[in-house]
């Protein structure tokens, strides 16, 4: 089984993304009353699913679970190469003072490295054989 195939690489990964998605839209948290449509409620759903595939895969891997897990990097990546989209054409502005302190294109490559991660994620899981 390959690195990137392990269960706890994608619970891992979905925590942090579950985390990541929080802590980025902490702010809309105490206003979801006034708009409650901006919290990324795709984001943590992949995550979810991401973890609970997981979870599920670390308990018995079976063909039907690695192809959750393998489903669940496949959401994570499609998300993630539409926020490397948005971003690169937000890239392509001026730039903009950020309130955290990272460039557009620090943050460019981050998210560029976020789907490396899940696209090798997505890629063993799928090549991945029973032990």
């Amino acid at each position: 089984m390959g690195v990137f195939a392990k269960p706890a690489i994608a619970i891992a990964f979905g925590a942090f993304m579950f985390c990541a998605e929080t802590c980025l839209h902490a702010e809309d948290l105490f206003n979801a009353a006034a708009a409650p449509l901006d919290l990324p409620y795709y984001d943590w759903t992949a995550a979810g699913f991401l973890l609970v595939a997981g979870v599920l895969s670390s308990r018995d891997w079976t063909d039907t679970r690695r192809q959750y897990q393998a489903v669940a990097w496949g959401f994570m990546l499609s998300l993630l190469v539409g926020a490397f989209l948005a971003t690169l054409s937000d890239w392509r502005t001026p730039p903009n003072d950020s309130e955290w302190g990272i460039s557009e294109a620090g943050f460019l490559a981050i998210i560029l490295g976020l789907m490396v991660v899940a696209l090798c994620g997505l890629v063993s899981t799928i090549k991945a054989r029973q032990p």
